[in-house]
């Protein structure tokens, strides 16, 4: 059975080849007419030529009857014809209508692109995600190109070598300055007896799609990291116990006036014991991290705490603080003494990115994401920044560029924004510094169920 769009092609055909086979028949039936019909005498001739003229009419009316008969037809036929064409082109235009639509209620977007290189079709969806107009006249490559390389190198590699790419990720920054990640397919287009007719283009943002991939990922390995700080803190705390306390009343036994040699070897032990004990509850913390309890803390206290805290250490390091803090007004629901630990967390590891010192710039603000109005606290360093490969780990358990680092800070700090309902944004330029953006549900929006919690990269 022929499809309708089928059939209208082949009527198209059909319709052609009537017309032009009518218009030849009539022209021969009327020039037989012509020639059959006896030519009317002038006033001057005589009766007997009128006479011989009604003769004439008298033998050739059945000819003339049969050949009336056959134009009539023809008339009939082509009428109809034109009627049926008409109706055809209605019926054309209703599919090319629904055609559209469809195309335009597509949540990805689409091009079509015939075999010269000329992009014929961009619907709804295309025009919003890659910016380019929704209406002819549309882009050539070259123009394309400008913005989008990529997508113009695949097109010409599908058009030249017949090379169709499936799911080609390429990172895209709009106009508006906001980055996402194009997911594109190619293949080809081609007629119902298989001939290559031109190229169809799928475009896909999936931003959000990686986004989750990604957090899915973390928090498998979130999961696995747990388990292993469980057992280890487990094993570990106990003789931890047990060591403080027979160094102790070791220090008690041996320790006499005059021994200051013996006073700092056990300051180093109990120092060190107290800092594997730091550890091990960072590690259990990890494994199983306490419930939050969530009141309406304004977002600058814990900041202002934990600068309280870190006021003489930085001092000693050459490191000061540019505070760009708001008055009352912007609270959030969280647990102050996690947001404290969060606030630590962050300044420590921006203070040890800068060994030779420097300024670090800390801000709040109100701003709004996909989720709604949100809390935006800002660490920016001086520092030695952060490699391009390193980007992707900064937040995984146990990853940490210094010697004597656990790699738990950040992680234990992500987990605690995230159980908020917010999320941390890194951005960093390896010799210039990086900033670190924790944005959290202002007091007054709802805190979603689960954080989106989402790394963003640049």
């Amino acid at each position: 059975m022929l499809s309708e769009t089928q059939e209208i092609r082949l009527f198209g055909l059909r319709y052609r080849t009537v017309l032009v086979s009518l218009t030849i028949v009539a022209f021969v039936i009327v020039s037989l007419m012509a020639l059959t019909l006896p030519s009317i005498p002038t006033p001057g001739q005589s009766m007997a030529a009128v006479s011989d003229l009604f003769e004439r009419f008298h033998h050739s009316w059945i000819r003339l009857f049969v050949l009336s008969a056959l134009l009539g037809v023809i008339l009939t036929a082509s009428v109809l014809t034109v009627f049926s064409y008409f109706s055809t082109r209605k019926r054309l235009a209703r599919i090319q209508t629904t055609s559209r639509a469809i195309l335009e209620s597509l949540v990805g977007g689409v091009l079509t692109v015939d075999v010269a290189a000329r992009i014929t079709i961009i619907n709804r969806a295309a025009s919003k995600i890659l910016e380019l107009p929704s209406q002819a006249p549309y882009p050539d490559l070259a123009t394309l190109a400008v913005r989008h390389p990529r997508l113009a190198e695949v097109i010409r590699q599908a058009l030249q070598v017949n090379e169709y790419v499936q799911d080609d990720d390429v990172a895209f920054a709009n106009s508006r300055g906001d980055r996402s990640i194009l997911r594109t397919t190619v293949s080809a287009q081609v007629d119902e007896s298989g001939r290559r007719v031109g190229l169809v283009v799928l475009v896909k943002d999936v931003t959000r799609i990686i986004a989750l991939e990604k957090e899915l990922r973390r928090r498998d390995r979130l999961v696995t990291a747990g388990t292993l700080a469980a057992g280890v803190a487990h094993e570990i705390r106990n003789p931890l116990s047990a060591i403080e306390l027979n160094l102790r009343l070791l220090r008690d036994e041996v320790l006499s006036p005059g021994r200051a040699d013996l006073e700092e070897y056990f300051d180093v032990l109990f120092a060190e014991t107290r800092r594997m004990n730091r550890i091990t509850s960072s590690f259990l913390q990890l494994s199983r991290p306490e419930p939050i309890t969530k009141v309406r803390v304004p977002v600058q206290e814990p900041l202002k705490q934990v600068l309280r805290l870190l006021e003489s250490e930085a001092t000693g390091k050459g490191v000061s603080f540019s505070l760009d803090l708001p008055g009352d007004g912007l609270e959030v629901l969280g647990d102050a003494t996690k947001l404290e630990q969060v606030c630590l967390n962050l300044l420590i590891n921006s203070m040890q990115a800068m060994p030779q010192g420097g300024v670090i710039h800390i801000s709040c603000s109100r701003t709004t994401s996909e989720a709604g109005d949100c809390v935006q606290i800002v660490v920016a360093d001086q520092g030695v920044g952060v490699p391009k490969e390193n980007m992707q780990r900064l937040f995984d358990p146990y990853f940490t560029t210094r010697p004597d680092g656990t790699g738990l800070g950040l992680a234990i700090a992500d987990r605690i924004v995230s159980d908020h309902g917010g999320g941390i944004f890194v951005e960093s330029t390896p010799g210039e510094g990086t900033t670190m953006t924790v944005r959290l549900p202002l007091a007054t929006t709802p805190a979603p169920a689960n954080g989106d919690n989402e790394h963003h990269d640049r």
